[in-house]
């Protein structure tokens, strides 16, 4: 089963451009998978404009790069998200699911997430040291704005609110798989959510750390040290998040295995289809992708 994410997205400009393309395929509510991946281009430059206020040249750069990011992923990356669709296909007419199966599918979604932080990274590296002293603060501010918005929209100061507001975006993505939920299912979110914690929180709390170290980052921009501090920032962002947040992702991936192996063990056999014929639409649109050297393009 697909990713169901109970947390809310970081709001980074490079872990951003580096998961798009993944989330925008696999989890997003988009109706056509081959018209969000047609438009990825002029969306990641889009949002990182709305982050720095880029100068055309900067502008024109980033859509370049963007489009060698975008012809790698296509490339290379797709055909594996087809592979790993079809394991997904063989493991949902499975009965009982096995975590350990679960885990390793989620495994290889992460794994596909770090190739992509991987190859932003020069690019993401070359934007940020050419940034200007008012490009930086203008980030600083934006990145803070956002961070609220964001934590007024999903942290409450009721914690029975901001507990029941979690378990509705599980349910949701929940839904977007299996149709609408038996109420054991139903069941088995609420006891998943309870079971988090503080979790919001603290993705909040490590978000709020990794950007403060970017930005510290950005003081020392043209020292020779510069590249490897944002290498390490883009690859190694969990160190930045302090050790509450190490240990909750200790905790939350095999607790979201977890969830889901529990999902699907209590599915009934029309949820089965549902999800059986999500996975053959989403393959359907990949298999349609055909990839040239600027774009990919439905065949």
């Amino acid at each position: 089963m697909p990713h169901i994410q109970g947390t809310p997205p970081s709001t980074r400009c490079c872990r951003y451009i580096a998961i798009i393309g993944l989330i925008a395929l696999l989890v997003s509510g988009c109706s056509s998978t081959t018209l969000a991946y047609r438009q990825l281009d002029w969306a990641i430059v889009w949002w990182v404009d709305d982050f720095i206020p880029l100068t055309d040249p900067q502008e024109d750069r980033l859509s370049q790069q963007v489009d060698q990011l975008l012809a790698w992923h296509c490339q290379s990356e797709l055909p594996q998200y087809t592979q790993w669709l079809d394991q997904l296909r063989n493991h949902i007419a499975t009965t009982p699911i096995q975590s350990e199966t679960v885990l390793a599918q989620q495994d290889a979604l992460f794994d596909a997430i770090d190739r992509l932080l991987i190859e932003i990274t020069p690019a993401t590296t070359e934007l940020l040291a050419g940034l200007t002293d008012s490009q930086v603060e203008a980030l600083a501010e934006t990145m803070a704005e956002k961070r609220q918005e964001r934590e007024e929209e999903l942290l409450s100061e009721d914690p029975q609110e901001q507990l029941e507001k979690r378990e509705e975006r599980v349910r949701e993505r929940a839904e977007r798989w299996l149709g609408p939920l038996m109420p054991t299912q139903r069941a088995i979110i609420a006891q998943w959510n309870a079971d988090r914690g503080r979790q919001t929180e603290i993705w909040f709390e490590g978000r709020a750390r990794w950007q403060a170290a970017l930005l510290d980052a950005l003081k020392d921009r043209a020292k020779p040290d510069f590249p490897e501090r944002i290498r390490q920032l883009i690859t190694n962002n969990s160190a930045y998040r302090g050790e509450e947040y190490r240990l909750m992702l200790e905790q939350s991936r095999p607790a979201m295995a977890q969830l889901i192996t529990d999902l699907m063990n209590a599915a009934t056999p029309d949820q089965r289809v549902h999800l059986r014929d999500e996975i053959d639409s989403l393959r359907e649109d990949f298999e349609t992708l055909r990839c040239d050297q600027r774009h990919p393009t439905a065949a």
